[in-house]
């Protein structure tokens, strides 16, 4: 059950002050840490209301009903805080938390009521945190430079105290997790500060910390440190913003610390969070950032081991296992070395060390919207930045355009812009056509080894399931040739689920096919799909309106322009310029005239794909001819199948003299 704090109790005994709770726990136990906090069990709260009493603040027949009112919630949260009727198994303890729970109480003091961790001054003020927020937040650096090279450009012109204070957000950001060394961590303080006249110290309490940690945060800390330390700021300003009210209430109640840091605005970042909420609680909760971790030790724990049935909240089945293992404040257990590793992690029969089921992300070099232009992309900046931003939002959109628009090649793109980093595992790609079923995308019946019909997932239900188990990397499915099939069909019910406001729990459905005792489906909220549309293929089914709702289209136009001519006369720098200028002025001639046929219109355009050099040309002439003949032609005997002499005359006008 929630856990029962001094402030609950005072309200619901009806006293008129917090303090006529605290003061008679005080008495109780002369020698509790000063600081530490109350969660009551049912001696507690009939002490303080006989105290309460005596004094005659209270009836003995509230007291009566108050406790009751403790019973039931015990009795009706079967798996939640409380002894179980069964042993509770071995294991080993995770002893050396407490460097990370010192500092970390220290820096979301200062974070809340002023101060600093480094030095003497009161960096943590309203207005060097909305310095930091208006420089680092507000505007990212979107340049391929490193992470250092951007912030330096950021924080260009703050004085000392603000630059102090972002090394401090740093400093919580890297606390617990053991992803960097102790040298790195304070490397990377020191890099923020190089600059500064301020005389500071990284104390020998913080290196203890940075010598201690006590998770793997995952790849999200090193691929989206600025995404990350956005998140903190922008945490840090809506913390200072509560009252002192909702601030006891959080310091009180793990949970409504919980509700604080899962509500407070920001990108996801779910495994940062995580460690906020750890960090706040660590009495309560775990340092476990990984949710599918957190549901995979309660799945292995309840009811086999616990005798119990779960309550649904992963964070308050984990807290009942605390106490049932370890009743003494201050035990945690540790389920990631033996023997508690054994309940919940499988061992892969062809290896000889334990996977955990969780897929682990590489690191990668970072990838941005200027990183497609690097690769080639005649596209302007503008206009990618435009489909990553909506994208984000919509988590679902469409790019459409005439043949040879470069789609699928800037799908891929997009796709490693928008997280941060060229991720192969992350992203997949699959095509429609004709055929392509609910069966062969979502799930379907599959025949297997043994001759019996075996439910398989299809590629999206696995791709979301990697994107649930990595929740903290986007993954994208790239749909080639979406409007090739039946979208509709081929989508079913995640027609619905794919909507951006429909990926929670709360909006699961039944999908059409069912495992034995599956729950309703949902969509994670870091899936994003991309799909692409020819709009010259005649054959193409049209898109419905529920579909078109929700997606985002962006037109890809053929790019024949400076960047394509450039990259021409780069290409075959011994032909003359001229000549490659007056292929251009031919082909945006050609495509004119097929914008303002009455029969086709700019949908058919011809794409600048088509007049993009393979490496083995090596002449711009013959390669030129080439391309027109043996695939500019055949499309335009497409485009005007009945009328082969205006295939013979554009054909000549571009070919004339070359």
């Amino acid at each position: 059950m929630t856990p029962w704090t001094p402030k609950k109790l005072a309200n619901l005994l009806g006293v008129a002050s917090n303090e006529h709770v605290r003061q008679p726990l005080r008495e109780r136990a002369p020698n509790r840490p000063a600081r530490s906090r109350w969660y009551l069990d049912r001696d507690d709260v009939a002490f303080v209301g006989r105290h309460n009493v005596d004094l005659g603040r209270v009836s003995a027949d509230k007291v009566s009903e108050v406790l009751e009112l403790f019973d039931n919630e015990r009795d009706e949260q079967t798996g939640a805080h409380g002894s179980f009727d069964v042993e509770p198994p071995e294991f080993t303890v995770l002893d050396h938390e407490g460097p990370v729970i010192r500092e970390a109480e220290h820096l979301l003091n200062v974070a809340r009521n002023g101060g600093s961790v480094l030095t003497d001054h009161n960096v943590w003020t309203d207005a060097n945190i909305n310095v930091i927020f208006e420089r680092f937040v507000k505007q990212p650096d979107i340049s391929g430079s490193d992470f250092f090279t951007k912030l330096d450009a950021q924080l260009a012109g703050v004085d000392d105290d603000a630059r102090v204070l972002f090394a401090e957000v740093f400093l919580l950001q890297m606390l617990p997790i053991s992803q960097f060394r102790m040298e790195t961590k304070i490397g990377n303080i020191e890099r923020v500060l190089r600059d500064t006249k301020v005389e500071y110290e990284i104390t020998p309490g913080i290196i203890e910390a940075f010598e201690s940690p006590v998770f793997g945060g995952g790849v999200a800390f090193a691929i989206r440190r600025f995404q990350q330390l956005s998140m903190l700021i922008e945490f840090i300003r809506y913390l200072r913003a509560l009252s002192d009210d909702e601030w006891d209430d959080a310091r009180e109640d793990p949970l409504a610390w919980r509700e604080l840091v899962m509500g407070s605005p920001g990108t996801p970042e779910p495994s940062l969070r995580g460690s906020l909420i750890y960090l706040g609680h660590p009495e309560y909760f775990f340092p476990i950032v990984s949710e599918p971790h957190k549901h995979q030790i309660v799945d292995a724990f309840y009811p086999e081991w616990t005798k119990r049935s779960a309550t649904g909240d992963v964070d308050v089945d984990l807290a009942a296992l605390r106490d049932w293992m370890s009743p003494e404040a201050g035990t945690t257990p540790n389920f990631y070395s033996e023997p508690l590793d054994s309940y919940w992690m499988y061992f892969d029969e062809d290896e000889d060390d334990e996977t955990v089921a969780e897929d682990v992300l590489p690191e990668a070099a970072e990838y941005t919207v200027e990183s497609i232009l690097k690769d080639g992309a005649f596209h302007s900046a503008v206009d990618l930045r435009a489909v990553i931003s909506r994208w984000s939002a919509t988590k679902n959109v469409i790019l459409q355009g005439p043949p040879g628009t470069g789609k699928t090649w800037i799908a891929r793109r997009l796709a490693f812009a928008l997280i941060g980093r060229k991720l192969d595992e992350a992203v997949r790609s699959v095509q429609f056509h004709p055929g392509t079923s609910y069966e062969d995308f979502v799930r379907g019946w599959r025949p297997g080894s043994d001759g019996k019909l075996d439910l398989v997932d299809g590629p999206l239900l696995q791709h979301a399931e990697r994107a649930r188990n990595n929740p903290d990397v986007e993954h994208v499915l790239i749909i080639e040739e979406f409007n090739r099939g039946n979208p509709a069909q081929s989508l079913g019910e995640m027609l619905t689920l794919l909507e951006n406001t429909k990926r929670s729990s709360r909006e699961a459905l039944e999908l059409t096919y069912m495992y034995d005792d599956e729950p309703a489906y949902f969509l994670p909220e870091n899936l994003y799909v991309i799909g692409t549309m020819n709009t010259a293929d005649r054959s193409l089914a049209l898109v419905d309106f529920a579909l078109r709702r929700r997606f985002a289209f962006f037109d890809l136009a053929p790019q024949l322009n400076d960047a394509w001519v450039n990259h021409l006369k780069d290409r075959f720098r011994a032909e003359p310029g001229s000549r490659i200028d007056d292929a251009s002025r031919r082909v945006t001639a050609m495509n004119q005239e097929i914008a303002e046929n009455p029969g086709l219109g700019p949908s058919f355009r011809i794409g600048h794909s088509f007049f993009v050099p393979e490496k083995e040309a090596s002449e711009f002439t013959p390669w030129f001819r080439s391309v027109v003949e043996s695939s500019v032609a055949p499309q335009l005997a497409e485009y005007w199948h009945d009328d082969p002499e205006t295939v013979d005359r554009i054909v000549e006008q571009l070919l004339s003299g070359f």
